[in-house]
């Protein structure tokens, strides 16, 4: 008992990676439609591959999408839509005709007599009424372009009748017909009446939105989602028959029962358990490919959380959309997926990711096949195009090739399918574009995931690079012999990682930042002093050796305050390892022969290089660092200077903990003297 509680004590860090790939299975196959999947695979346009399909039980046959959409539009074309006679709004206008002609009266026919005031208002309330009990329709949508004997439905009180358009007025035509009138009438209160009558007449027929859209569902529910019966025992399709359009509704609709048949029966249990199987050996080889062939990102446990809550996220987002907006499938940014992963892991980690990633999505998505061959396609076109993500155009590049290869599939599984271009969808056209721009949430997700898991990349790298960042403006001002240094280092360590395959964009930028500490006290580093003044003459060996190992805590304390991620600090606090300030240190013990020195007040605190990029860096500064000092430098002498040093470097066991091979360092070293001729043009020896 006590063993296997020491061993799972020693373990814990592997088993709890495991738990939670183990929790990610659970959860999928939680979310994971609990009907079974069909054994058989079928496309339209190709050969049925399988043996005679014989109809296992009586089931109805599924109209296409196309059939529905046209029954639609038949019924449609033959709806009379309602609108509803409003008379309030008539005896309203009535109300205002005799205001409006009571001031028009007043006004203009003071001389009149009351009976010529009555037979004029009489008039034009007879007109008014014959008018508005004709009615005046209001514009809408639903009315335009239709001729006057479209027929449509009135709503009276309680009553409904039918109409044609022509029936009644517009406001345009009843004005013009109540002019004509006056005209006729050949008064000499004319105009006066033509202004009153077109002040007061009102639309008084409206489209009954709610009614009509409520009708209308009423009568598309008439539409039967089958057609046709496909008895028991009856032959379906044979082996080598073509999958005709026809034939696929068949195959399509024995499907959809077999599932849900079987996912209501007491075989449900069965189903589950094989989706479980499934699932979790996919995980299985997800965690197997990571534990031996991607082993750096599985030793880091924020890896391994990363690809699982990524992948969760595109399943559970992907089991929403394919439920309950089906149409939106192809709108999901599927090739966002190992664009994210590529960022933080590598090229090689995101596709066996992605691949796995589209097949449990694989187990409910619509066409699954298609699905399938579209996504994997588009994803893996993502990957090359953007490759490094480190600018803007490397994303916008994505986005173009994506699409391209959406619209390639697209168009090469219409003629696989159906021989022709006839069903060319632009609403499906709209969706894959949309799939592919959502690719450019790249910018903000990588965002957000290098502040929730503590992972730099490439675009933050950059970003900080920058030499106009705050922290290296000031280093440029406060310490510009360092900077310079710096720069110099960079440029070293950068070029050697390129020649060994590390990161060396990490390696760039760690090394820009690695004597930041220098700024605290400039003057007491030979770098920086112009004017021959050399603070550490008034000081002791020991205290100089204080300050120059505190370059270092004060650059960890400084990269901290300005928030530098842990990656790069690691530069600052390995670049020395755990060396001793030689210089001082022999200066002590000239000046205190044969006493015993506290080596530890002279010796930096380290760690040691722990990566290949902070062992690489350690080599460039300490090789820069002393080849400042070569009086005329030559090849000879760059040579000896830098075998020495590394030499030393080794000596010291500084690259213990490196993951940096023999063959490695000496790629370093000719890298590093070849750059350091160039730099201090150094001429070639020339034999005697």
């Amino acid at each position: 008992m006590n063993s296997i509680l020491s061993k799972l004590q020693h373990n814990y860090y592997e088993i709890f990676k495991v738990v939670l790939f183990v929790l990610a299975a659970a959860i999928i196959a939680w979310v994971s439609p609990k009907e079974s999947i069909f054994k058989y695979e079928f496309q339209v346009g190709k050969p049925w591959n399988h043996n005679d399909l014989i109809a296992p039980f009586d089931f109805s046959i599924i109209k296409t999408e196309k059939q529905i959409e046209e029954e639609k539009a038949t019924l449609l074309s033959t709806f009379q839509p309602y609108f509803s006679l409003n008379k309030e709004i008539t005896e309203s206008g009535l109300q205002q005709l005799k205001v409006n002609f009571d001031l028009a009266w007043e006004l203009m026919k003071q001389d009149q007599t009351n009976e010529d005031s009555a037979k004029t208002i009489k008039f034009l309330t007879g007109l008014y009424n014959k008018i508005q009990d004709k009615g005046v329709i209001r514009y809408d949508p639903v009315i335009e372009n239709k001729e006057p004997s479209y027929r449509i439905k009135i709503i009276n009180d309680n009553e409904v009748k039918e109409a044609s358009l022509g029936d009644f007025f517009d406001i345009r035509s009843a004005i013009d017909y109540a002019l004509m009138r006056i005209k006729e009438k050949k008064s000499p209160d004319s105009s006066m009446m033509q202004m009153v009558i077109s002040q007061s007449l009102l639309q008084n027929i409206f489209y009954a939105e709610s009614k009509s859209n409520l009708e209308q569902k009423e009568l598309l529910k008439g539409i039967l989602p089958n057609q046709g019966l496909v008895q028991k025992g009856e032959l379906i399709i044979s082996t080598g028959e073509l999958v005709t359009p026809e034939k696929y509704q068949e195959l399509i609709s024995l499907k959809n029962d077999y599932e849900k048949d079987l996912a209501s029966s007491d075989a449900w249990m069965y189903v589950i358990s094989g989706v479980i199987v499934l699932i979790s050996m996919l995980f299985l080889v997800q965690l197997l490919f990571m534990r031996f062939v991607k082993t750096a990102f599985y030793d880091e446990l924020k890896f391994v959380v990363l690809v699982l809550f990524t992948q969760l996220l595109f399943i559970l987002l992907s089991d929403f959309i394919f439920e309950y907006y089906s149409d939106w499938s192809y709108m999901i940014p599927f090739a966002l997926l190992p664009i994210l992963i590529s960022a933080f892991l590598d090229a090689g980690a995101a596709i066996v990711i992605y691949l796995i990633t589209l097949i449990l999505i694989s187990f409910y998505a619509p066409n699954s096949f298609e699905f399938f061959l579209t996504q994997t396609v588009a994803g893996l076109i993502a990957i090359f195009s953007v490759r490094n993500l480190s600018k803007r155009a490397d994303l916008f590049r994505g986005v173009v090739f994506v699409f391209l290869a959406y619209m390639v599939i697209y168009v090469g599984m219409l003629l696989a399918q159906e021989g022709s271009f006839e069903h060319f969808s632009i609403r499906m056209t709209g969706n894959l574009a949309v799939s592919a721009t959502l690719i450019m949430l790249a910018f903000p997700l990588i965002f957000l995931y290098e502040k929730l898991f503590g992972i730099i990349t490439q675009l933050t790298l950059l970003e900080l690079s920058n030499t106009n960042n705050p922290l290296l403006r000031d280093l440029s001002v406060k310490a510009p012999g360092t900077f310079q240094h710096s720069l110099q280092v960079a440029n070293l360590a950068a070029e050697a990682l390129y020649e060994i395959g590390g990161d060396a964009q990490l390696a760039r930028t760690g090394a820009l930042y690695h004597d930041i500490g220098k700024m605290n006290n400039p003057l007491y580093f030979v770098e920086n002093q112009t004017s021959g003044y050399n603070p550490h003459d008034e000081l002791g060996f020991e205290e100089s050796a204080r300050i120059i190992i505190s370059h270092v805590l004060d650059g960890i304390e400084m990269a901290r305050k300005h928030q530098l991620p842990e990656k790069i600090i690691d530069f600052i606090r390995t670049h020395h390892g755990t060396r001793r300030v030689e210089y001082f240190y022999r200066l002590e013990k000239k000046l205190n022969p044969g006493m015993d020195i506290d080596q530890s007040e002279f010796t930096y605190h380290g760690p040691a290089p722990f990566s290949r990029e902070t062992a690489v860096v350690m080599m460039a500064d300490s090789v820069e660092a002393a080849s400042r000092s070569l009086a005329q430098p030559d090849e000879q002498k760059i040579s000896d200077l830098v075998d020495n040093i590394i030499k030393s470097l080794m000596d010291d066991g500084q690259f213990m903990n490196a993951n940096i091979t023999m063959k490695e360092i000496s790629s370093v070293r000719k890298v590093l003297k070849r750059k350091l001729m160039n730099i201090h043009h150094a001429r070639i020896a020339y034999p005697d």
